[in-house]
């Protein structure tokens, strides 16, 4: 089953992307991207909205179930490693 995360950059507010590294040019949380000339950049670059839309986005029920039978395995197969 293939897992697909639809992410909507669009969304975000300037201070949601701006909260993130730029992966393109390494610009710092609070600082704007710069162009590939040097000087700053108009726009932010798309890598850092998809990864501030990855660091923003809530956890979804499908997350929250997952990470809680994750919890529930981890603890049932210590019981079960455990020798008295």
């Amino acid at each position: 089953m293939l897992n697909t995360i639809v992410v909507k950059p669009e969304k975000l507010t300037l201070k949601q992307i701006l909260s993130v590294q730029c992966p393109m040019c390494g610009a710092k949380p609070k600082e704007r991207c710069t162009a590939s000339t040097g000087h700053p950049s108009g726009k932010t670059h798309l890598d850092r909205d998809m990864a501030a839309a990855k660091y923003a986005r809530p956890e979804s029920s499908a997350d929250a179930a997952l990470r809680i039978l994750k919890a529930i395995t981890s603890r049932g197969l210590r019981i079960l490693s455990q020798h008295r």
